[in-house]
């Protein structure tokens, strides 16, 4: 296989990881130490976008400190081998997209597109906020031993070489 095909791969990879999920896992800093939860999105325009309660503490933790880690991860059931599941791994910063502002009314129309009726109802709840995610670094491995960094904007692939990795 030569180095675009391989290339290609992984941007296939990529895009499935980015199209096919529908729910996204988070990482934030609670006031006791990093919290893990997960919550449904929408990719547009670069930015991954939530729509969460303020009853979750992920809600409360991203309002306090924006600095969150999000993880895309195959799915177990099609993965060959659970100990190398193909997955992708950023840091971004969070940022509240306000309900009077243009974007939001254009990202809760997608959101409810992909996500169906329930954003609905979700939208009359006044604890509901929206939130950007702005990807600024990532990760992308697939399977063992292949593993990308992300440059952003774009989601641009730099293959990740062993002698370049700190010990």
């Amino acid at each position: 296989m030569t180095e675009s095909q391989v290339d290609h791969q992984a941007v296939e990879q990529l895009n499935s990881l980015l199209q096919t999920g529908k729910t996204l896992q988070l990482a934030t800093l609670g006031d006791n130490g990093p919290e893990a939860s997960y919550s449904p999105f929408i990719l547009s325009g670069g930015y991954f976008y939530i729509f969460v309660s303020k009853l979750a503490s992920h809600t409360l933790n991203l309002m306090r400190s924006p600095a969150v880690g999000v993880m895309l991860i195959e799915d177990e059931a099609v993965s060959r081998n659970l100990f190398a599941r193909n997955r992708l791994a950023l840091q971004c910063l969070a940022c509240e997209v306000r309900r009077d502002v243009g974007e939001y009314d254009q990202i809760m129309r997608l959101y409810r597109e992909r996500h169906g009726a329930t954003v609905d109802l979700l939208l009359t709840l006044p604890d509901f906020k929206l939130f950007r995610l702005t990807p600024e670094q990532g990760r992308l491995v697939l399977g063992f031993g292949r593993a990308f960094t992300l440059q952003m904007p774009g989601f641009q692939l730099q293959p990740v070489i062993a002698e370049t990795l700190q010990r």
